[in-house]
C-alpha cells in the first residue's frame, strides 16, 4: 500500500537521492525550503514532488518517481495531492521550469510562457536563476483552485 504524506527532514536524503537518479537539481533543497509531499511502500520511496511558496504563486520542484513504480498512477497521485495541498496554503498561481516533462504538463493544463514574465521572487528563486538549464522551458499553470 503507497501512503502520501509531507515529508520530514528525515527524508531529505532519499528525497535527494531520487532526484539525483533522475538529473533533477537537488543541491539547495534544505536551504530553498521546499515543502515535499513523499509516496511510500513500506520503507520504499517511490516519489517526490515539491513547492516553494512565494505568497499566491508556487514553483512546483522536484517531481520524480523511482522507476520500478513508474506508469502506475503513482506520479498522478502525487501531483494531485500536490495541488491540494498548495491550494490549502493559498497557492493561486503554479509554476514550474522542465526540461523533459513539457508534453505531461501541457496535459495538466499549464501553458508556455516567455521566463521574463514570469513574477519577480519567481525569477530570483535559486532554482530559476541557477540551477536548471537555460534551455529548461517555463510553464504556468493560473487559479490552480479550479484543476
Amino acid at each position: 500500500m503507497i501512503q502520501y504524506i509531507i515529508s520530514d527532514k528525515k527524508d531529505i536524503k532519499n528525497i535527494s537521492l531520487l532526484l539525483s537518479e533522475n538529473d533533477l537539481p537537488y543541491s539547495d533543497i534544505i536551504e530553498s525550503q521546499v515543502d515535499f509531499l513523499v509516496a511510500k511502500s513500506n520503507q520504499q520511496f517511490v516519489g517526490c514532488i515539491g513547492i516553494e511558496k512565494y505568497g499566491t504563486e508556487g514553483l512546483l520542484r522536484s517531481f520524480a518517481v523511482n522507476t520500478d513504480y513508474r506508469r502506475k498512477g503513482y506520479g498522478k497521485e502525487l501531483y494531485d495531492k500536490l495541488i491540494g495541498y498548495s491550494i490549502q496554503n493559498g497557492i493561486k498561481t503554479m509554476h514550474l521550469l522542465t526540461a523533459t516533462a513539457k508534453e505531461y504538463f501541457l496535459r495538466k493544463g499549464f501553458k508556455v510562457e516567455n521566463k521574463d514574465n514570469a513574477p519577480e521572487t519567481i525569477r530570483n528563486c535559486k532554482e530559476f536563476k541557477n540551477l536548471c538549464p537555460s534551455s529548461s522551458v517555463y510553464m504556468v499553470l493560473e487559479d490552480i483552485s479550479t484543476r
